[in-house]
């Protein structure tokens, strides 16, 4: 088969096998960090000049034909999407939410999901509280206290799923309360997600996620925050505060990164410039596949 079909062919399946997943919300992600990975058009280019009349050719050109098909559904992707959740409550709108006890002084979160969209953001008087929307967004919800500690935990229900009969709609919003030292775990597949984290103490947070684009932004509430990320193929943004000192450690396959306000020291370890002077620290260790990170200070 001629390399020009293989390189079309594929490049239409892919294109079209996207926007057809996306149309019926099959997954929640997003291929926005592929624009980062632009210049790997010249080293396909390069390499098909090169293996002109080699066998690889074709396997090349079939690579060639999906890369770009994901460049360009990246692009129009992170052109269209927003965090922000619609006003108007659907049919399959759940809401949970769990007391505030003040004997309460460390709390842990943790949410355990497949493809979607989270947000953290807003403070609340009770201990915790969330809302799901979409049909495949029914959690079951639990919480449990020991002591001066308590335990929240939301956890995706599993759910019969018809492609063409169904659209896969899964979003969570929640919000928590500013009072006790928060441990945060996200262990999602392709997602999106909103963490502003500035209103909370946060001693640890553990991110682990496929395909996915994750806006974090920390604070400087707690005297040490540590935050450790494993993800797939990604695009993540960091925003950290000037007034806290932070370390980075990144082990990253294939990435683009946009480090800005650090000190680079090799081998993927960051410092600013105030780490060792600073009576507040975020520590952060990230490892990833094909990744896009930008950290900002503000």
């Amino acid at each position: 088969m001629k390399t020009g079909k293989l390189f079309w062919g594929f490049f239409l399946l892919t294109l079209g096998a996207l926007f057809l997943l996306t149309k019926y919300d099959v997954f929640q992600s997003s291929f926005g960090f592929v624009w980062d990975l632009w210049p790997l058009i010249f080293v396909f280019w390069g390499a098909l000049v090169i293996f002109k009349e080699n066998m690889v050719r074709p396997v090349i050109s079939a690579l060639f034909g999906i890369f770009l098909a994901l460049l360009l559904f990246g692009m129009i992707d992170d052109g269209f999407y927003s965090f922000e959740f619609s006003d108007n409550d659907s049919p399959y709108t759940q809401f949970y939410n769990e007391d505030f006890d003040p004997s309460i002084k460390t709390a842990d979160l943790q949410i355990n999901s497949g493809a979607g969209t989270f947000i953290i953001s807003d403070s609340t008087e009770k201990l915790a509280e969330g809302k799901s929307k979409g049909n495949f967004a029914q959690y079951d919800f639990e919480s449990w206290k020991d002591d001066t500690s308590a335990n929240v935990q939301f956890s995706l229900h599993a759910k019969k799923f018809h492609l063409f009969r169904n659209t896969f709609r899964n979003h969570l919003s929640i919000a928590l309360n500013e009072k006790p030292v928060w441990n945060i775990t996200l262990d999602v597949g392709a997602s999106k997600s909103f963490l502003d984290l500035t209103k909370f103490k946060i001693r640890n947070v553990d991110i682990h996620t496929g395909a996915s684009t994750t806006h974090l932004k920390l604070g400087d509430r707690n005297d040490e925050t540590n935050v450790n990320i494993e993800m797939g193929a990604a695009n993540i943004t960091i925003d950290v505060p000037s007034t806290v000192g932070c370390e980075i450690q990144s082990e990253m396959a294939l990435s683009s990164k946009n480090i800005h306000g650090f000190e680079s020291r090799g081998s993927g370890h960051y410092l600013t410039d105030n780490f060792s002077s600073s009576e507040k620290r975020i520590v952060i260790d990230i490892k990833g596949g094909v990744s896009s990170l930008t950290v900002n200070r503000y």
